[in-house]
């Protein structure tokens, strides 16, 4: 995949000497985010063996602003963690027949936030979704306004009044927005204090009819 995208930047499948920047990336957009939960560049390079057309970055001239990792996956009910789900990012756990595409990580530089970066993102997985012939795609949100009510409430009365619509949260209404439909919070699904340690598990369906739960 490669395109024109907000007239500007470049969204494409990455190519391996891109993988050096996708992982500083990481340090920059995640920086209380554990190392061991930062996605190398030595995973980049495995995720384009496993997976390419599940794998974009985004660029300005030659120098990625933006990076986003996915595989495939059927949802499973049972709860699950970062590493767990990614097979510690290796993907190991991808599943080339699953029904959905998982997004483990969308990265964007902080200078280039809030310019529709991330929306061309999920619409080319949308896309890929639908090429693939999956029913949509997944993903964990990370709940990162969190930080600021930390001393106030807990994570799960934080995620209750997010999941009931009583609070605004910048990662995931903005993902809600875009068409994610919130299912659970997901405690305990990586380490990192600015989000409580916790993610919200969503999906978009390529049919709005279509359940996540379907089937299983």
């Amino acid at each position: 995949m490669k395109k024109e995208i907000l007239g500007k930047y470049i969204l494409q499948t990455p190519s391996p000497e891109y993988a050096k920047q996708q992982a500083e990336l990481q340090k920059i957009v995640f920086p209380t985010l554990s190392d061991e939960e930062r996605i190398t560049r030595e995973k980049y390079l495995k995720h384009l063996v496993v997976f390419p057309e599940g794998q974009f970055i985004v660029l300005d001239g030659d120098i990625v602003i933006a990076s986003c990792t996915t595989m495939r996956l059927n949802y499973n009910k049972a709860h699950h963690s970062f590493l767990e789900v990614s097979d510690d990012l290796w993907m190991g756990t991808h599943d080339p027949k699953a029904d959905w595409i998982y997004g483990l990580d969308v990265s964007v530089h902080p200078d280039y936030q809030r310019k529709g970066i991330g929306r061309e993102i999920y619409n080319a997985r949308q896309e890929v979704a639908r090429r693939l012939g999956c029913k949509g795609q997944m993903t964990a949100g990370m709940p990162n306004g969190y930080d600021k009510v930390k001393d106030q409430m807990t994570i799960a009365e934080y995620c209750d009044k997010l999941l009931k619509g009583e609070i605004v949260d910048p990662t995931v209404t903005a993902q809600t927005k875009r068409g994610f439909i919130p299912v659970e919070p997901l405690f305990n699904y990586l380490d990192d204090p600015r989000c409580g340690n916790c993610s919200v598990l969503m999906y978009w369906p390529l049919d709005p009819s279509t359940k996540l739960n379907e089937n299983d």
